[in-house]
């Protein structure tokens, strides 16, 4: 299957000076007091901590934020007034290199981003299982494969000149991310294009799961 696809080649103020030593009781023979102090403003600039803290999922910290241009294409079409024969249907199928048999479709619609990273356990866990044995799943789509880490890359939408474009960002996995055979940047965006083909690790052999992206 993947010999038909994933044959696009990658795109790749001022300094403050610090007053002297000055003694009091030249204010004293001066002004009969001590000097005013300058009252201290409120700085509103953001720190940032409030949305590290909403990237706080299930205990982890989310190692990616989505950028300002961010949009999910039903958002997009939704604003542009699109109607439904005239949109771009995009989705995600992982499949197996030895198993024709595992083929799972995720719609991506309604989210301007899609996390990619590993689950091993089954979709059927014991319920005896301990709490803290569980294993913590955070991705959007699930990968069945050690290589891949639990936050091993993000499939980002964003709109750009008025358009709509998928892209794909590793976070700086462990054992990195191959986008149509070619070893993807590591914390940067690069575009998406209908069949192109997501590997979890940089040694292809390492890696039976890839990931089909299709717009249609």
């Amino acid at each position: 299957m993947q010999k038909s696809l994933g044959k696009r080649s990658l795109d790749v103020n001022g300094d403050l000076e610090l007053p002297g030593k000055r003694s009091h009781s030249s204010n004293y023979r001066t002004f009969g007091k001590f000097p005013s102090k300058k009252p201290v403003l409120p700085i509103f600039e953001r720190s940032g901590l409030l949305e590290l803290e909403s990237h706080n999922v299930k205990g982890v910290q989310l190692q990616h934020i989505e950028p300002y241009d961010r949009m999910s294409p039903a958002t997009f079409y939704q604003k542009h007034v699109i109607p439904l024969h005239k949109q771009t249907h995009f989705r995600a199928m992982v499949c197996h290199d030895e198993d024709d048999s595992y083929h799972k479709t995720y719609d991506l619609f309604d989210r301007s981003s899609y996390l990619i990273g590993r689950r091993l356990s089954s979709e059927e866990e014991n319920p005896e299982d301990l709490e803290e044995e569980k294993e913590v799943v955070l991705a959007d789509i699930p990968i069945p494969e050690e290589t891949c880490s639990k936050q091993h890359c993000v499939i980002q939408f964003r709109h750009r000149n008025g358009q709509l474009k998928a892209f794909v960002i590793d976070l700086d996995s462990s054992n990195g991310t191959l986008l149509n055979d070619n070893t993807l940047p590591r914390a940067r965006y690069v575009e998406l294009k209908s069949e192109d083909v997501l590997r979890f690790s940089t040694a292809e052999s390492d890696s039976a799961y890839f990931l089909v992206f299709v717009a249609a």
